[in-house]
């Protein structure tokens, strides 16, 4: 393997957007939808790690929200609440001597989707996301030989395309989904509902009125529905190259018997597949040409994750 992969400081961005404590959620919702980002480090004034927030962790918000209040002007007031109280405190970190490995590691050992790069005295230096490393994958052609069939999700939670985005949210918090699939009654896939659609649609209330439309509008309306899929039978590094280049972090299986709808996302290329195949295979498939960490670092210079 390359020298590099004993060191991450090559990998990480060190353009890294954070938030202090005090700032709203809805501050935090709204940088995170104007950046496409999914994670926030927050941060003490002397740059010191507290905690990091999520689109999940807003997400969440939202659901225990809705189940105690009705109206969109309720949920603008829930959302002016500090981060500091929805953040999970003591993140997971890395430092930048850290190596590739420790960092697969950590990504597949505690499930999270991104790691702040901290340095001795706690302070954040960077970020390292999912992203970043199916990145790894998705610059080389050659096949690993593992189907998306064997890391794939192939127990979907969906929607009804007349399910209500208050419904929506409700399903992504309870489930721990980022995404809903979105198929007719026929089984037919309409296309696919995102955590960042929901915050997409928050912004849209907050610009809005009291009349604008709030959790009630149908997610058929602002669904994409230009899904992109991926047969079962590929391999994954097709699915890597396809996250890597349209920019998404996960992909519809949509070849499978009786109309059933599967899915392959960022977590099972880094997560499912070394539990699967060993950290060594999952290392092997990350390597890359020199030139391909300059076209990475264009990438992070504009979205973070």
């Amino acid at each position: 393997m390359p020298e590099k992969t004993s060191d991450i400081w090559w990998l990480f961005s060190r353009q890294t957007v954070v938030i202090s404590t005090k700032e709203s959620v809805l501050n935090a919702a709204m940088l995170m939808k104007n950046r496409n980002f999914r994670h926030l480090p927050v941060i003490a004034e002397s740059g010191k790690i507290l905690g990091i927030i999520s689109v999940q962790d807003i997400i969440d918000s939202l659901n225990l929200t809705m189940e105690s209040f009705a109206t969109a002007e309720d949920v603008k007031v829930s959302l002016q609440i500090p981060v500091e109280h929805l953040m999970t405190v003591q993140p997971i970190a890395v430092e930048p001597g850290d190596g590739l490995r420790e960092v697969i590691k950590k990504f597949s050992f505690h499930n999270v989707g991104a790691l702040p790069v901290v340095n001795m005295l706690g302070v954040v230096e960077g970020i390292i996301t999912l992203r970043d490393l199916v990145s790894l994958m998705g610059t080389s052609s050659s096949p690993l030989n593992v189907q998306v069939s064997e890391i794939m999700n192939s127990n979907v939670t969906t929607a009804g395309p007349g399910t209500t985005l208050g419904q929506a949210v409700k399903l992504m918090s309870e489930k721990r989904v980022r995404r809903l699939p979105v198929v007719t009654e026929g089984g037919e896939l309409s296309g696919v509902l995102t955590n960042k659609d929901v915050i997409r649609h928050i912004a849209r209330i907050m610009n809005g009125g009291p009349s604008s439309p709030g959790f009630d509008r149908r997610i058929s309306e602002l669904m994409t529905a230009d899904v992109i899929t991926i047969g079962s039978e590929e391999d994954v590094r097709v699915a890597a190259n396809q996250m890597t280049t349209f920019g998404v972090g996960g992909l519809v299986v949509n070849d499978l018997p009786s109309h059933k709808i599967g899915l392959v996302t960022e977590r099972d290329l880094i997560r499912t597949l070394p539990s699967k195949r060993g950290i060594d295979f999952l290392m092997s498939s990350m390597q890359y040409e020199t030139e391909a960490e300059d076209a990475m670092s264009r990438v992070r210079s504009f979205t973070q994750d």
